[in-house]
């Protein structure tokens, strides 16, 4: 098994066009399903241009996952605010400030809980020259009063590292990755070491890099494990935070918290480390006894691999997948096929496409089957789609760019229900979808691009 087939990866195609594209409120830029399956949240731009005092504002939605109804809209502008400012931002990519509700997880299920923020790494810029690490790993609006606040990371001793960001190394705290249903997080802080030769000369860098597992109920951490590797690349962790399973520098291994135990998968010490544009995500099984990848699910325990069923013609494993779901039961993956399309960046620092829409299939873990979904035919929908897969399996949760909002019968593929994200509550519950000269351009040039 190689540590590349285990990456929750996201690969884009890109080509940078002139300008740039404001983020829209009815883009959905994640979707999830909650605990128990009876509501999908989503996560948007939020607050950008609707007033704070309208009934559907907000980056945040709460949808009723059997009819598609809207129960509850949050999450303002102010709240990313609020929690990041602006001299906070993902670590690995070029623009500081988070100003969208791409990182959103559940904590419990509505109306109980709350609505983490979580960003896949966190730094802190202080000037043109100096980085630092922030002093906590994201966020979370309560769901009774709606306030925001942060997610101190106090309790985590590290020492400071000793690097000059102007090389390019600094600290910085990531991967963080919460479990699948929301409970715990794993934190990687990581401090940067100048490393000095016998003439205490300055020979390179490297870095400690501390694991860290919090309570989401109430931001409390309950294990530490100090130097896991220097460097981390993929983290994952168990639905109930007793396992966890890392990509770093020297290893690709699962670790056991209570006894401590690792079962290395494999070995390539004293590799270079270098910060990566983002990062991955590794997949468990519901029981924690497995990792899940494209190409195999492998038994931690035994070592031994079930290779995944990848034919020629229909069933051919894609070149470019941009986002990826393994059903609970392991028995799919629902898979995002981005359309060849021309990309620009917009000032939320996210890809914007445009272009004909992504293809979403099933694959079957055990027959290589794939089963099709129906997106659409749009040039301003089915764009950068996101999806999940709710609790039990039998549904399909698909959210792209322009407001498209879909759920699916992961079974047999038929559409139960196709809403617009909602905007403004004079719509009746419709968005607008704005369709402008650049899409009908790109849209042409596509029209005979294949996959």
């Amino acid at each position: 098994m190689t540590l590349s087939t285990l990456f929750k990866t996201t690969t884009l195609s890109l080509a940078v066009l002139c300008g740039t594209a404001q983020a829209a409120e009815e883009d959905i830029y994640s979707v999830h399903f909650s605990a128990d399956g009876k509501h999908i949240i989503t996560g948007g731009a939020g607050g950008f241009t609707l007033a704070d005092t309208e009934k559907y504002t907000g980056g945040i939605k709460i949808w009723n996952s059997e009819t598609g109804a809207v129960v509850e809209a949050m999450g303002q502008r102010a709240d990313l605010d609020s929690i990041f400012g602006e001299k906070y931002g993902r670590v690995g990519n070029t623009r500081w400030g988070i100003s969208n509700f791409k990182d959103v997880v559940l904590t419990g299920s509505y109306p109980q809980g709350k609505i983490l923020l979580l960003p896949s790494s966190l730094g802190r810029m202080v000037d043109n020259d100096t980085q630092q690490m922030p002093d906590f790993i994201g966020g979370y609006i309560d769901l009774n009063d709606h306030h925001a606040e942060r997610i101190e990371v106090s309790q985590l001793s590290t020492e400071k590292g000793n690097c000059d960001p102007k090389t390019g190394f600094h600290d910085y705290v990531g991967p963080i990755v919460p479990s699948s249903n929301g409970k715990f997080a794993a934190i990687v802080v990581n401090t940067c070491k100048a490393v000095m030769d016998k003439n205490d000369r300055q020979v390179g860098f490297e870095y400690r890099s501390d694991l860290h597992v919090m309570d989401l109920a109430g931001f409390k951490v309950i294990k530490t494990v100090k130097k896991i590797d220097a460097g981390v690349y993929a983290l994952g962790i168990t639905d109930n935070g007793k396992r966890i399973a890392f990509v770093g520098r020297d290893q690709f291994a699962v670790v056991d918290l209570d006894s401590g135990k690792r079962h290395v998968v494999e070995s390539y010490p004293n590799s270079a480390f270098l910060i990566p544009r983002q990062f991955s995500t590794l997949q468990f099984s519901k029981d924690g006894s497995k990792l899940v990848s494209l190409r195999n699910i492998y038994d931690i325990d035994t070592g031994t691999e079930q290779t995944l069923e990848w034919t020629e013609g229909d069933s051919k494993k894609p070149r470019r997948i941009s986002s990826i779901s393994v059903a609970p039961d392991l028995s799919y993956f629902a898979m995002v096929m981005p359309k060849r399309s021309l990309i620009m960046f917009g000032d939320d620092g996210l890809p914007h496409s445009y272009g004909k829409a992504d293809k979403v299939v099933l694959m079957d873990t055990r027959t290589g089957k794939r089963t099709e979904l129906e997106i659409t035919n749009s040039m301003t929908e089915g764009k950068r789609c996101v999806t999940d897969v709710s609790p039990d399996s039998e549904r399909v949760a698909v959210g792209c760019k322009g407001g498209l909002l879909r759920v699916y019968n992961a079974r047999t593929g038929e559409m139960l229900w196709d809403k617009q994200n909602i905007g403004r509550e004079e719509d009746n519950g419709l968005m607008h979808v704005r369709y402008d000269a650049t899409d009908r351009f790109v849209a042409l040039m596509d029209d005979t691009a294949g996959y």
